[in-house]
């Protein structure tokens, strides 16, 4: 075997002890590349080898202008592994944190086809488009996410530290305090007796949520259930998802990978536990040979309107181009939701905030004005 020049004359095997040692060091935690990061990589790969660079030569650069020293290593390894005989799919194989699983079957695809820089340069453009519905979908909730927890600070706040300054001035001036006003004293009491608790307590409930989440299947697929049951952030829910699922596949098929295989990815790929275990479910019905809108309408899940420009694409031939204008269209969707997000939460935000704090003002209002009753009398 030649590598750089040299050539090996001689190979002996490690001992058990050293094997073993060896494998452990190895399975070390690889960094993940972040999606615009891994998304400008492959557009500089695409660059370089459509401008005759060999591909060995444009992963050295590719390592050598990298930030990250880990990410660096990593393509350095693939060299590596290319220059001692393997092919570029194969090599990229153990390296999901910078090639995913979409990314290293397109690879393939290019190789077997010799559109490898064609194909690079469409995961990029897809990781793009992928990054903006995450990220308007995550503009989306992060809004009324804040509102709705700067409202429960600001409360805690007039509880514990407002209300009972007030109530005590009531309490030494010995006012007949009304019903409304003594529920409010003993809320503002609890909280003030138990502020640490309570903090700690939904402290606690973040951090169990989270690792539930992550360790769970079962807890993050009642989360998804819920979420997508959520007037607003349901239809932001549906929208991303519908987005990514027809992104996703339109891809895949475009480069040639046969329907079963696309399906399979996709649903390796979803984060969403409901609609994973549909994709589940699709997958199921294909491999017993219906039809691909006949299963996409099967699951119950997804829209009429995507089941009908999934069937005119069956029939018609032109299923990517289909799926490519749903996903148009869902995005387009997505964005306007975002745009809109404020507006559609306004009202119930005052209504909320407005019925809470006329509660309050009302507490604090009613012994006043019985307090300048009894003084004008």
């Amino acid at each position: 075997m030649e590598r750089d020049g040299s050539i090996t004359i001689y190979v002996r095997r490690l001992c058990a002890l050293l094997t073993f040692l060896f494998r452990i060091l190895s399975l070390r935690i690889r960094k993940k590349l972040a999606r615009p990061v891994m998304a400008e990589l492959l557009s500089n790969l695409a660059l370089m080898l459509r401008s005759g660079i060999p591909l060995t030569s444009a992963l050295e650069e590719v390592a050598a202008t990298s930030e990250q020293p880990e990410i660096s290593s990593n393509v350095n390894d693939i060299v590596l592994r290319i220059q001692g005989g393997m092919t570029f799919s194969t090599a990229t194989k153990d390296y999901h944190n910078i090639f995913p699983l979409s990314v290293h079957h397109l690879i393939r695809i290019g190789e077997e086809t010799g559109n490898l820089d064609k194909l690079l340069k469409d995961a990029s453009e897809h990781l793009k488009r992928i990054q903006g519905i995450i990220s308007d979908t995550k503009q989306a909730l992060l809004y009324p996410t804040f509102v709705f927890i700067a409202m429960g600070a600001g409360f805690l706040f007039w509880f514990y530290y407002v209300v009972p300054k007030i109530l005590a001035l009531f309490t030494e001036m010995d006012v007949a305090l009304p019903q409304i006003t003594v529920w409010v004293l003993h809320i503002s009491t609890f909280i003030q007796n138990n502020i640490l608790y309570i903090i700690a307590g939904l402290t606690g409930f973040g951090v169990i949520t989270a690792l539930s989440r992550k360790k769970s299947q079962r807890f993050r697929k009642t989360g998804d259930q819920l979420m997508l049951k959520i007037p607003v952030a349901g239809s932001i829910v549906n929208a991303s998802v519908l987005a990514f699922i027809s992104e996703y596949f339109s891809l895949l098929l475009n480069a040639g990978i046969e329907i079963l295989q696309a399906t399979k990815i996709l649903k390796e790929s979803m984060k969403n536990e409901v609609f994973r275990e549909k994709l589940d479910d699709i997958y199921a019905r294909l491999k017993k040979g219906e039809g691909i809108a006949g299963s996409f309408k099967g699951t119950g899940i997804f829209p009429p309107y995507v089941v009908r420009m999934i069937n005119i694409g069956e029939m018609s031939g032109t299923l990517t181009e289909q799926l490519d204008s749903i996903a148009v269209e869902y995005r387009n969707k997505l964005s306007i939701l975002v745009a809109t997000i404020g507006k559609s939460i306004e009202p119930f935000v005052l209504v909320v905030a407005g019925s809470m704090f006329l509660i309050i003002i009302a507490a604090l209002l009613l012994p006043i004005y019985d307090l300048v009753g009894t003084v004008g009398g």
